[in-house]
């Protein structure tokens, strides 16, 4: 049965059908084992070509995704600080301009009440003038004394609310925006993280997936070439 099997290869002179050999090594032999060669060499690059090809695209993928989130955590980042420091400047703009008006509203106010007692107090002197003029003149003094201390305590504790208003208001809208910026940064820190490990972690299942395809390739291509010699 061994003496009837042809392997692809003629057999010779020299006795060496005679001597019941079928696979006798000729230059045909070795042109098929140079072919077999070849077909594994070339199935070998074309793996390696593919590999390299889809290595440096899943790195070039994951460094794109990288540049695309520092630059939408950039963006953002600068979106959020500009908003807090408008919001900022807002509040203490209005905080400013509210604490101007309510002090030019008490000065004139204490203008009008101080004329309108001045004048009032002028007639009634002029026509009380006499008997009435020494004590018009001590009730004006302790009016005006009392006017002046009454105007000025107002003036003072309204200028004080007004004065610690404004400088919560300005705390609070500088903790906030503190808090909100910190916040954002470390949320977006954190999902830069999350997806970096992502692209690493999907990049790494696509290289070891490709590397088995690969080698599965070249098993069965290896497994082809010998089973066809």
């Amino acid at each position: 049965m061994l003496l009837s099997r042809d392997y692809g290869r003629l057999p010779v002179g020299n006795g060496h059908a005679a001597a019941g050999l079928s696979a006798v090594f000729t230059p045909d032999a070795g042109a098929t084992d140079a072919v077999d060669a070849v077909v594994a060499g070339a199935a070998f690059f074309t793996t390696a070509f593919f590999g390299a090809a889809a290595f440096f695209a899943g790195a070039a993928a994951v460094f794109a995704g990288a540049a695309f989130l520092a630059g939408a955590a950039f963006f953002a980042a600068a979106f959020f600080a500009g908003a807090a420091f408008f919001a900022a400047a807002f509040f203490a703009g209005a905080a400013f301009f509210a604490a101007a008006f309510f002090a030019g509203a008490a000065f004139f106010a204490a203008t009008f009440f101080t004329a309108t007692f001045l004048a009032a107090t002028f007639f009634a002197a002029a026509f009380l003038a006499g008997a009435a003029f020494f004590a018009a003149t001590f009730f004006t003094a302790t009016f005006f004394a009392a006017t002046f201390l009454a105007a000025t305590f107002f003036v003072a504790t309204f200028l004080a609310a007004t004065f610690f208003a404004a400088a919560f208001f300005a705390g609070a809208a500088f903790f906030a925006a503190t808090f909100f910026t910190a916040t954002f940064f470390a949320a977006t820190f954190f999902t830069a993280a999350f997806f970096a490990g992502a692209a690493a972690f999907f990049a790494t299942v696509f290289l070891a997936a490709t590397f088995l395809a690969a080698g599965f390739f070249l098993a069965v291509a290896m497994l082809f070439s010998f089973r066809f010699r």
